[in-house]
């Protein structure tokens, strides 16, 4: 059995909840059924989305390591009506192209050493014309689920055989409520709480599936629509899709939710404010956030490993500027990952856990944490309100052991004629070039432990620019 989310996007009265996303119940007692009123959440681009902080737990359980989307469209409407094969085309398209989006390398901080995480794929969709059952059940056995039912049937037939990494996603036409195991209802139904949810069960091996009902609106219970005085359905399809495909893949089985309130990471991202337009090729989609532990706060992108290095991205950008009064381009470091933000700005103070495949570059748990960092010079930052400058040396004022050495041998590398002496890099001739970086260095860090960098940019016009970079390594 899955686990459990029912989520409302909050209105003015709270008896016009706006459903958004539901599960059946956790099987173990500790773990709690969830009901929460869903707070706004920062995303990429979108600073004034701020989550109440929620960090997730892993609780041991498999994830969904290269996420395999199929799709099952149920009835007749699907091949009849126009509206239907519309919204049949749009989801197809979300669906293709989230698996290898900026979208989906977010899920990846969630990998653990036994489940990696890597690119989705799209299997494609099959149409079931005949009508289902009105409405339609989802009971907690086989026996009493006309879903569970409908996926076995077709598993290995219409559709791919059932695999760790198979995602059925099984969407309803309108007109015919869904009914959960707790008696709650989808679209159309008595008991209208939810607009999508996401489960599993086990026949020889788990299935792991969502349900989408069609979007609709009821007056004085609820929409599913992303604006509740319009009725755009490829959004709000978009929306609820993104939303359980994430969950799908980060919380199958006792995978990664809240021991606060049991909410995963798409739920406590999950109002219309936060809502974000990715774009990809073309084609624009309005997908859900998803919670960041590494970042505090909720992320719609995350670029995919290894980003390329350079100090030259709009905001937030890929670089951590310098500190002064007036935030400075002389000397800028860049950690991949790094998704903590401040004021729309990519910060200084990176944080990783030992042996987090994501962030751990050795990507085992060995007692500390290797992280990816590069030292950008002279850069021509959009952000920021400064001009590249020629550099004579570079100081490392901290710290003292083997990272630093790394440090002044990669700062030593950027330039013919350079030398160190202590822990000075110095310049002859001044590096003038602009964007000048050094490649990814490894810098261990225990676990446990917190390592600063401080670094001191003398000027050949004269003046110091400084910078640091703290990294935390958590056990």
């Amino acid at each position: 059995m899955g686990l459990t989310i029912l989520l409302f996007d909050g209105l003015s009265t709270p008896a016009r909840a706006t459903p958004r996303g539901k599960r059946p119940p956790r099987p173990a007692a500790s773990q709690t059924d969830r009901v929460a009123a869903a707070q706004n959440t920062a995303s990429v681009g979108v600073p004034s989305c701020r989550p109440r902080k929620d960090p997730l737990t892993y609780h041991g359980g498999p994830l969904v390591q290269n996420p395999h989307v199929s799709l099952l469209f149920w009835g007749h409407k699907w091949t009849s009506s126009a509206a239907h094969m519309t919204a049949k085309a749009q989801l197809e398209a979300l669906f293709t192209n989230l698996g290898t989006s900026e979208y989906a390398c977010a899920w990846r901080e969630y990998a653990v050493p036994a489940y990696p995480m890597g690119a989705g794929t799209y299997f494609g969709s099959y149409v079931d014309s005949s009508d289902p059952p009105n409405p339609v059940r989802d009971g907690a056995t086989i026996g009493t689920s006309d879903i569970k039912a409908e996926i076995l049937a077709l598993a290995g037939t219409q559709l791919p055989a059932r695999g760790d990494d198979e995602i059925y996603v099984v969407v309803i036409q309108s007109g015919w409520p869904v009914v959960a195991s707790d008696g709650s209802t989808g679209c159309g139904g008595s008991n209208f709480q939810f607009c999508g949810y996401h489960d599993s069960f086990d026949s020889a091996g788990p299935y792991r599936y969502a349900v989408l009902p069609f979007p609709c609106s009821i007056p004085a219970e609820g929409t599913c629509f992303v604006d509740p005085s319009d009725s755009d359905v490829k959004a709000a399809f978009e929306v609820v899709g993104s939303h359980e495909l994430t969950e799908t893949v980060t919380d199958p089985e006792a995978g990664w939710y809240s021991d606060r309130d049991g909410q995963e990471n798409a739920d406590i991202c999950a109002q219309d404010a936060c809502n974000y337009d990715l774009t990809i090729g073309l084609n624009t989609y309005t997908v859900n956030p998803t919670w960041s532990n590494l970042a505090g706060s909720c992320v719609a992108t995350v670029p995919c490993p290894p980003r390329a290095i350079g100090c030259t991205d709009p905001a937030p950008g890929a670089c951590s500027p310098g500190q002064g009064r007036v935030t400075n381009c002389q000397l800028e470091w860049q950690v991949d990952p790094n998704l903590t933000q401040k004021k729309g700005i990519t910060t200084g103070k990176v944080l990783c856990h030992d042996g987090q495949p994501f962030c751990d570059a050795d990507g085992t748990a060995d007692g500390q944490c290797t992280f990816e960092v590069a030292l950008c010079l002279n850069n021509n930052d959009p952000r920021l309100t400064c001009a590249a400058t020629a550099i004579d040396s570079v100081s490392l004022t901290k710290p003292s052991d083997a990272s630093a050495t790394t440090v002044l041998t990669g700062l030593q590398g950027l330039a013919g004629g350079s030398s160190v002496s202590g822990a000075q890099v110095t310049y002859s001739p001044a590096l003038s070039g602009a964007n000048v970086c050094t490649g990814y260095l490894s810098l261990a860090v225990p676990a446990g432990k917190q390592q600063t960098f401080r670094t001191a940019v003398s000027l050949s016009g004269g003046g110091r620019a400084s910078s640091k970079l703290t990294l935390k390594c958590k056990p």
